[in-house]
């Protein structure tokens, strides 16, 4: 249900300086993935900081965000002037149309109790209560439970002010961001996931998940290729079929040390990047960071050597996804 918070403070972190109209208005131009781009025509929002308003506070700094027609995303402010924002006080989010979208205080650059969400016809959407939160702020998403900090829906309602939820006992309905679809629904009882909740795969299948007091019980995706799967966690990362210890004796057995690196009596580790491919597959192996071509080549060609990968999956389905390993060379001149 709260996955897309990690866009959210994706956006965040990737924040960067794109220009700077005068020395007391900084500006950048993001996209809602949170990547970076050098242009307002290609950006899905604008972040400009600006000085403190002495009549308002004078140490913080204050925040709009832009649509790129103009309109007003959101405001707040902040303790820093630069574009990585650390918010302080009210942030106010809209839709384009002009309406409230949410509402949220912060301290210290984390959420400070309750935030509130609204439909794009004004009413209320839902009111939750946010607790141990030590990320920044992110714009655009809304939060969810992950990691180091939970969120509790306290009320939830329909769109037309009918009650669904109420002090965290009910029925969840997720939208998208734009609130156009329905795109994961269960209940809740005293805060916790309980019993079977359905959603969407982006536009591949759907899923259903079934919770026990909020603990996992099983799942199992239906996709639109017409396989199905179980699985045991939403997203699993690929790895080594064999495990680490079996990988990590695979590189030692078939690493050899370059005769050119050991003459020069070099040490030190070459990461390689590669993909996995949804059948194990490893592909488009690189070198992110080398000692020297040797050493590079030699890493190269044992990870190319790799026996197969169990894939990253999403929902149970194999996906393609991105890893890298780190090799090591030591140098020892006692072996030889």
């Amino acid at each position: 249900m709260f996955k897309k918070i990690l866009s959210l403070l994706f956006c965040l972190a990737l924040s960067t300086v794109a220009e700077a109209h005068n020395t007391d208005t900084l500006t950048v131009f993001l996209k809602k993935t949170g990547q970076i781009v050098d242009s307002k025509d290609s950006a899905d929002f604008i972040r400009t900081v600006l000085p403190p308003d002495p009549t308002m506070d004078k140490d913080l700094y204050r925040v709009l965000e832009y649509y790129p027609n103009g309109k007003l995303k959101a405001a707040a402010t902040s303790l820093t002037k630069s574009a990585d924002v650390v918010l302080d006080g009210t942030y106010i989010e809209y839709f384009m149309s002009g309406t409230r979208k949410k509402t949220a205080i912060f301290k210290n650059g984390r959420y400070n109790g309750f935030e509130t969400e609204y439909y794009p016809n004004g009413k209320i959407y839902d009111i939750v209560e946010i607790k141990d939160f030590n990320d920044r702020y992110n714009p655009g998403i809304r939060p969810g439970s992950i990691n180091n900090y939970t969120v509790q829906i306290v009320e939830l309602r329909d769109s037309t002010g009918k009650l669904l939820v109420n002090h965290g006992t009910g029925h969840v309905l997720i939208f998208d961001d734009d609130f156009k679809k329905v795109i994961e629904e269960g209940d809740i009882k005293n805060y916790k996931s309980e019993g079977e909740w359905r959603g969407l795969i982006a536009d591949s299948g759907r899923f259903i998940i079934t919770f026990h007091k909020n603990e996992f019980k099983s799942g199992i995706s239906y996709m639109k290729s017409g396989h199905h799967y179980t699985f045991k966690n939403v997203s699993e990362m690929a790895v080594f079929s064999e495990g680490q210890s079996a990988f990590n004796s695979f590189i030692k057995k078939n690493l050899q040390y370059p005769e050119s690196a050991r003459k020069r009596k070099i040490s030190g580790s070459v990461r390689i990047a590669f993909d996995v491919e949804t059948d194990g597959t490893l592909s488009h192996l690189k070198v992110e960071r080398g000692l020297m071509k040797s050493m590079d080549d030699e890493a190269l060609r044992v990870i190319s050597l790799s026996p197969l990968w169990y894939p990253a999956t999403n929902y149970g389905a194999p996906i393609k996804s991105h890893r890298f390993v780190v090799v090591d060379f030591y140098y020892d001149p006692y072996n030889y």
